[in-house]
């Protein structure tokens, strides 16, 4: 199995979910959706959910859970199953992955790392500002 691409304890934390209506209106699985009655509906709802799972983009390896958790029931998860699990893959974590939402995520963790590497640096640049800048004592 493949490794997971991040690393287990990744969360949102208030990182929003944006859609990108181009790569939607592009997907093949958008239009093989758009056949079966309420996919579409599914499909985003699936997205939502992966959104808020520990590890962030990611769904359980199991499909009861996934389609429980998406509100599909079990009828229309027959219906849909293949077209709302195309392009997702199991990892050596048991959870399912699948490449967009991985792709949002590495770049949500890349924005969070340059952030956090920025604040680091400015830090360092007051701290070497105050410790240049103290008063002389008179001794």
């Amino acid at each position: 199995m493949p490794e997971a691409p991040y690393p287990a304890d990744t969360r949102a934390k208030g990182w929003r979910f944006e859609l990108n209506y181009e790569q939607i209106d592009q997907s093949d699985t958008w239009d093989i959706a758009a056949e079966i009655p309420m996919a579409q509906h599914s499909l985003l709802m699936m997205w939502y959910v992966a959104w808020k799972q520990e590890p962030c983009g990611s769904l359980p390896g199991d499909e009861s859970t996934v389609r429980a958790k998406c509100k599909v029931s079990p009828k229309a998860w027959a219906l849909m199953r293949d077209v709302l699990m195309r392009g997702w893959w199991l990892a050596d974590d048991g959870r399912l992955y699948h490449p967009t939402l991985t792709e949002r995520v590495l770049e949500m963790l890349e924005y969070r790392r340059k952030t956090a590497e920025r604040v680091a640096n400015f830090k360092a640049k007051q701290r070497e500002q105050r410790g240049g800048n103290t008063l002389p004592t008179g001794e």
